[in-house]
């Protein structure tokens, strides 16, 4: 499915997505320390959550970017424009119901759902990014998805909190 040379990533880039994997590593990580310290363990939730959301709107931000450098000579194309706001709103909205809401852990099973479907638009999508950029996609989601789900799988909703 990826491209040969889809793990070739620079070191820059590949750098900076570890980095920027550690805030989902960490947040499941705390999610999992803080079980029993309710009020502690509801903070890494919407830290966690907070920053999946900002990671998706940035996803978003980048295949805008795509679609501007291929449409130098056509227009940007409405349905993919429209696509790729979809992470942003998806984690606002999840942000939204875990705060306004009734907290469910479903939201992290959902953010992650939405990972993997922007992962695999972009992994779709390759006309206008090198090969390396899938490999790297692919690292990214695996980290961010297994994150959520650890965050999940730590949820009270599994011993009746939510």
């Amino acid at each position: 499915m990826l491209r040969p040379g889809a793990f070739a990533i620079p070191p820059a880039p590949l750098a900076l997505t570890i980095g920027g994997l550690m805030p989902f590593v960490g947040g499941a990580l705390a999610c999992w320390a803080l079980t029993g310290d309710v009020a502690r363990q509801a903070a890494a939730y919407l830290t966690l959550l907070t920053y999946g959301a900002v990671v998706l709107s940035f996803l978003g931000g980048v295949r805008w970017g795509v679609e501007m450098s291929e449409a130098m000579l056509t227009p940007p194309r409405w349905g993919v424009m429209s696509l790729s706001i979809l992470g942003a709103l998806t984690g606002w909205l999840l942000l939204l119901y875990y705060v306004l809401g009734t907290p469910s852990p479903h939201v992290f099973l959902i953010m992650a759902a939405a990972f993997a479907a922007h992962w695999l638009w972009d992994v779709m999508s390759r006309k206008a990014v090198p090969a390396w950029y899938e490999g790297l996609r692919t690292i990214a989601s695996v980290g961010a998805v297994i994150a959520l789900i650890g965050a999940w799988a730590t949820t009270p909703a599994l011993s009746g909190l939510f």
